[in-house]
């Protein structure tokens, strides 16, 4: 997964939209994707074989985040 190379900056509140690809392109529906911070088990996002998990997610990210 390739992000930005170039931080984006946003006021605190409003909605942003973090833009990635793959590298080299590949259809995303049959991999597992995470997005964590810090460590393993802090997960902002889980994504695995075309659906998005929430079970795993921080309980602040909750309903706000979607591949």
């Amino acid at each position: 997964v390739v992000g930005l190379s170039h931080p984006i900056r946003v006021v605190v509140g409003q909605d942003v939209v973090l833009p990635c690809r793959l590298s080299p392109p590949t259809d995303a529906r049959s991999l597992d994707i995470r997005w964590i911070r810090q460590s393993f088990s802090e997960t902002v996002h889980h994504y695995r074989s075309g659906r998005d998990l929430a079970d795993e997610q921080l309980e602040a990210y909750s309903g706000r985040t979607e591949l």
